[in-house]
């Protein structure tokens, strides 16, 4: 058997010890993993209801810190293991027959499972618990104990034994270190973190915005040469001065996804106004970003569309223009065309030419055209400012109706009363 006494428990590490056991087991934590519920009911299978305790706390608070899983607990009384409730446990002891653990659960909220002894979060219990603890603590008591009388086999386990924790001198330079990041970037108040932490649960602000796309909305300005504003036709609708590079309806233009964003955002996100933003519930968050995957092959697609049929788009906006000046400029020729051919009369090809040269100038190229189409959703939790800002919870029952926020309101303003106390 080993003689460390700093170890590491995790929801693997337990499980594994269970399926070890002999003659009993007990596990009391805040919450039971996932990786413990087969282990347990095998346990009951292998030694018995009454050789197996498990005991913990089922109040919602301890699943949205991580300590565990609502459905390990579920599958443990689906499996016959009988579960208790100790509210407001915080502390972990496991027992595998004659071997106990106290540990420090793990909030998955704060950081991942711990699942290495060289960051333990456990010590192992014996009868000698205090002296066998102090021999990994203190070179001192190790060295005062040997003189003790004690049983050989404990005087052995002196000579054997190590600091496991805390074995180098705290070096200054990394003092230092530590306090100049501080300094540069101060963590943020408990306190404050607590009162937060009640609404990160329900909502979170989101961004959403497209850009690259809207292709249809490019303009070109019309040669000077060649203006003529004077016919009744549906390039006309189109002409002042500037053209329209791309009909609204044309299959390059972004019409569609721009209304199909709209849509999305409109169905997920409700707009609280400054300083707010736009607001999503984190019950809606996964299907939300099924949505949005959705919507970014559609936008993939788009793009690929575009680059393939961009180049003819625009040669045929070219050619509706020249269609248009066509006739208008044989009727009345301008003197900057005429200088520039032989014949009394310009024949159509040589208008054509001359209004394709000259269009030509202004025309962009297709690459011009395709900046990065880009679709950016940009998340951010909520914060100490804004949930305090005049007129929040107002905001937020008008915009979600259909959710019931007496709970997290209740529970965010005893937050800020208890904390306000601990700190008078």
């Amino acid at each position: 058997m080993s003689s460390q006494v700093f170890t590491s428990i995790s929801g693997a590490k337990m499980a594994g010890l269970i399926n070890r056991a002999l003659q009993r087991v007990a596990v009391a934590e805040p919450g039971i993993r996932s990786e413990c519920v087969a282990a347990l009911a095998e346990a009951v299978s292998r030694l018995g209801q009454d050789a197996v305790t498990v005991i913990t706390d089922c109040d919602e608070e301890v699943f949205r810190l991580g300590y565990g899983d609502l459905a390990a607990v579920q599958a443990l009384q689906e499996s016959g293991v009988e579960v208790r409730q100790s509210s407001g446990l915080r502390v972990g002891i496991l027992v595998c027959d004659d071997r106990a653990w106290a540990f420090a659960p793990t909030a998955l909220y704060v950081q991942p499972e711990i699942h290495s002894d060289e960051t333990p979060n456990a010590v192992e219990l014996r009868a000698t618990d205090v002296d066998r603890i102090m021999w990994r603590l203190s070179p001192k008591a190790r060295e005062a104990d040997q003189h003790r009388p004690l049983p050989a086999e404990l005087c052995e386990e002196i000579r054997k034994a190590d600091t496991e924790v805390g074995q180098a001198i705290l070096p200054q330079s990394l003092l230092e270190t530590t306090e100049a990041a501080l300094t540069l970037a101060p963590p943020i108040g408990f306190d404050i973190a607590r009162q937060v932490r009640v609404f990160e649960p329900y909502i979170q602000y989101v961004e959403i915005s497209l850009t690259g796309c809207a292709i249809q909305r490019h303009r070109i300005e019309v040669p000077k040469s060649i203006q003529r504003i004077d016919a009744e036709t549906d390039i006309n609708a189109r002409l002042r001065t500037t053209f329209e590079l791309i009909e609204k309806n044309s299959a390059v233009s972004s019409k569609s996804l721009e209304d199909e964003l709209k849509q999305l955002r409109d169905n997920f996100t409700r707009p609280l106004g400054k300083p707010w933003g736009r607001v999503l519930l984190r019950s809606a968050r996964q299907l939300f970003d099924q949505r949005i995957e959705q919507f970014r092959q559609r936008l993939a697609a788009h793009k690929k569309s575009v680059q393939e049929s961009l180049a003819q788009h625009l040669k045929k906006s070219q050619e509706q223009l020249v269609e248009y000046f066509l006739p208008l400029v044989k009727r009345s020729p301008p003197d900057v065309l005429l200088g520039q051919i032989t014949t009394k009369e310009p024949s159509d090809d040589q208008i054509r030419s001359w209004l394709g040269i000259e269009l030509a100038k202004v025309f962009p190229k297709p690459q011009d055209l395709l900046t990065e189409m880009k679709l950016d959703v940009q998340f951010r939790d909520v914060t100490y400012d804004t949930l305090n800002e005049k007129g929040f919870g107002e905001k937020l029952r008008e915009a979600f109706p259909h959710v019931d926020w007496d709970k997290p309101f209740d529970e965010f303003d005893a937050a800020k009363a208890r904390d306000s106390d601990q700190g008078t």
